[in-house]
């Protein structure tokens, strides 16, 4: 297994894959709490937002709660967090490549 992530092909597959899974759990953490924020109070309209964007919105109509997910939005964090995980893994991949190089003294 370690051999394939030498591959750095392999590596950004994976960093990508890895920074959507993140930013999935983080809307639906975020989606959770507004959901439950609804529930614990009186408000008619909300919307849930992750870092200054809204991604999505729930409203009160009589006693059940609809939402409308912002796509766009979440689409634009699995992005973000994809791009975050795959620039900090090669960083990550090239200090530990120069200080395995530069250990003699």
């Amino acid at each position: 297994m370690r051999e394939k992530f030498k591959n750095p092909t392999v590596r950004i597959m994976a960093s990508i894959f890895g920074g959507i899974v993140i930013g999935v759990l983080i809307c639906f953490v975020a989606i959770s709490i507004g959901y439950n924020q609804m529930n614990d109070t009186s408000l008619i309209n909300y919307n849930v937002k992750v870092f200054g964007l809204s991604i999505f919105n729930i409203h009160r109509i009589g006693s059940e709660l609809v939402g409308t997910p912002n796509n766009s939005s979440m689409m634009f964090i699995g992005v973000i967090f994809s791009m975050i995980l795959a620039i900090f893994i090669e960083i990550f991949i090239a200090f530990k490549n120069n200080i395995g190089k530069n250990d003699t003294f």
